[in-house]
């Protein structure tokens, strides 16, 4: 027994690390409770001068990366960490060298992906306008030098093909496997929601998802899934149900599928501009971004805002 116990404490405890060491690390990002929408880390990450939307966590949740543009300029990458309770001050990344938005971090941390302007070797873009998913990888070092996406996810455009055709500029997931991104598949009207799943190694061939608006003429913009896999968020402009402009919506997770999308209510929708939701890594805070609407397709910076997710009450909009 002497010898006994001290190995079936030492088994005990080292379970009880390696349970401690599979949860998601819950980080408060505000002291204060917060039941309605207000700017994230305002004067650090949430600027006037600057546009910022579309952030993404580390997996730990004390690092993000998101999208900030300078008047008459293109977008670029920025990274903060969380430190005792305050965001530092935001640096550009190096790998954002052109126009570069839309971060996104699988959640065991081994990759990286973001939309860029910037051209794919030995394949020039031969329309009006035109972005493509790169991806890192994470190493001992770093993040990996950054690589366009194979196809079929991304498509260079052909000679007078425009804007939105062939663009795709976020890819994301919640489980490292299933994969989904939003695009305007050449010859076709819409752009429209793909799923396609990853190895590691390559992507298989993207599947539309159907069922999201009953109308295909909708078109669907920077899709998540939330953190518990229950809830497909997205933005569309003018769709039924929303407040005008551009809104977020809500999909719930079926048994065959994913249901028929529902504006996320008048909370979060307004008469200005809604669009790329995330989640914190936790599922606790639920970010949004937001332009004011001034009429004539003219529109304020952007700012990125939260509000604790519990008060979205999404199980009632279903």
């Amino acid at each position: 027994m002497k010898k006994t116990l001290p190995i079936l404490l030492f088994l005990i405890f080292g379970l009880s690390n390696c349970n401690q060491k599979t949860e998601i690390q819950k980080v408060v990002y505000s002291k204060e409770p917060v039941p309605s929408p207000v700017p994230f880390a305002p004067g650090v990450i949430s600027t006037e001068d600057h546009s910022e939307f579309e952030l993404a966590f580390s997996p730990d949740g004390l690092t993000t990366y998101f999208s900030r543009r300078a008047p008459e300029q293109k977008q670029k990458i920025y990274i903060s960490h969380f430190k005792d309770g305050q965001w530092s001050e935001p640096k550009r990344v190096d790998f954002s060298t052109d126009r570069d938005e839309a971060a996104s971090i699988t959640p065991d941390g081994k990759y990286l992906f973001f939309g860029s302007e910037r051209p794919i070797p030995n394949m020039p873009n031969k329309g009006n306008f035109d972005m493509n998913i790169w991806m890192m990888e994470n190493t001992d070092n770093g993040w990996s030098e950054p690589k366009p996406l194979p196809e079929p996810i991304n498509a260079v455009q052909r000679e007078n093909e425009e804007w939105p055709s062939s663009n795709n500029n976020f890819l994301f997931t919640h489980d490292n496997t299933t994969f989904y991104f939003t695009t305007m598949k050449r010859g076709t009207k819409s752009v429209k929601l793909y799923e396609t799943n990853f190895d590691g190694k390559s992507f298989t061939e993207p599947i539309e998802v159907k069922g999201i608006f009953s109308d295909a003429q909708y078109w669907i913009y920077s899709a998540v899934i939330s953190p518990d896999g229950k809830y497909l968020l997205f933005n569309s402009y003018g769709a039924p149900g929303g407040a005008g402009g551009e809104d977020i919506f809500v999909s719930k997770k079926m048994k065959d599928g994913w249901s028929e999308a529902k504006s996320i209510g008048n909370l979060i929708n307004t008469k200005n501009e809604e669009s790329s939701p995330r989640f914190s890594r936790d599922g606790k805070y639920f970010f949004f971004s937001r332009a004011e609407n001034l009429g004539n397709y003219e529109y304020g910076e952007w700012n990125i805002l939260f509000l604790e997710t519990d008060y979205l009450n999404l199980e009632s909009i279903f």
